[in-house]
């Protein structure tokens, strides 16, 4: 899976922590949402969304989510918020 379209989206990141800022998590209940699943795949450790800044930070188990899955997962989230943003019907990421 490519991750071009995940990586605009990237921040910061280093095994174990990684930031994300997409303009759809301004939106209270988007990030509400996002942070509730996120927090639901093994291995995160903890998941904070700030509907101010727009921006997700994961914390997570490097050795419990492979640098591949961690990509997909961000990928398929970065598609979502791009059709929420858009107005566009989207299925929530599940994992």
């Amino acid at each position: 899976m490519s991750t071009l379209h995940l990586l605009k989206y990237v921040r910061s990141f280093v095994d174990g922590r990684v930031r994300i800022r997409h303009p759809a998590l301004h939106n209270e209940a988007v990030a509400a949402l996002a942070e509730a699943r996120m927090k639901a795949i093994a291995g995160v450790i903890s998941v904070e969304c700030n509907p101010v800044s727009g921006s997700v930070l994961l914390t997570y188990d490097s050795t419990a989510i492979p640098r591949d899955r961690l990509f997909a997962i961000g990928e398929a989230w970065a598609v979502y918020l791009d059709k929420v943003k858009a107005g566009k019907p989207a299925d929530v990421p599940k994992f």
